[in-house]
């Protein structure tokens, strides 16, 4: 083949390319504009939709790709390049960034340093929403521990069966859970604290805690004196 036949095979290999339509700054009132940017592509898998956006959690710009639905199965979103918002000047640089790795992640979707960026995204977010909701499990835990605890030193010195007495502290800390569910029901909505996490997710968080705590007093004292 001739030198100017490589030239041209190698306009076949370039590099992918995506076309941006960046997110309008002023957008119309109640409009659902959750993106920053975003572009589609047509795969030999399918065609997929691009999307940049922030995360008001972690402090990321993260890129998502998400195939397009079909009647079989449903879309779901995929973290695919994130970058840390303050490590740019401008939110506009950020996106940026993330453009560039996404195109990156097109060419290899293996590479180690986009992986790299959103396994840092992920621990983050995770670290975030544990941090914030630390004060919220441990005082259902104690609270939990110290029902617990009661009802166990009372099975002690009544003499009753230790198993019902169980049972009665780990309601007692599910019931207190229920009671610091309302507590939770008062913190800042998402748009001020979005680390904390929703209605059902925090009734959680405080009933688990609650129950551990209750189970391991009341099981530590009726091991301890009844063993």
């Amino acid at each position: 083949m001739s030198r100017t036949g490589i030239q041209d095979a190698s306009h076949y290999n370039a590099p992918p390319f995506l076309i941006w339509e960046d997110a309008e700054p002023d957008p119309a009132p109640g409009a659902e504009q959750w993106w920053l940017a975003r572009a589609s592509d047509a795969s030999p898998i399918g065609p997929r939709d691009f999307f940049i956006a922030e995360d008001d959690v972690s402090g990321y710009v993260v890129g998502i790709v998400r195939p397009r639905p079909d009647k079989s199965a449903k879309a779901e979103f995929r973290v695919i390049a994130a970058t840390l918002r303050s490590e740019v000047l401008h939110l506009t640089d950020a996106v940026a960034v993330v453009k560039e790795q996404i195109t990156g992640w097109l060419v290899a979707p293996r590479e180690a340093v986009t992986r790299h960026g959103v396994s840092r995204w992920r621990r983050r977010r995770r670290w975030i929403i544990a941090r914030a909701n630390l004060p919220l499990a441990a005082g259902a835990f104690f609270i939990g521990a110290f029902l617990g605890f009661a009802v166990a030193m009372f099975a002690v010195s009544s003499g009753l069966v230790g198993y019902p007495m169980l049972v009665a502290g780990l309601s007692i800390g599910a019931i207190a859970g229920w009671c610091l569910k309302m507590i939770a029901d008062r913190k800042p909505d998402a748009a001020t604290s979005p680390a904390l996490v929703g209605s059902w997710g925090r009734f959680a968080v405080v009933t688990i805690a609650a129950l551990v705590g209750a189970g391991l007093a009341s099981g530590s004292i009726l091991t301890l004196f009844w063993s």
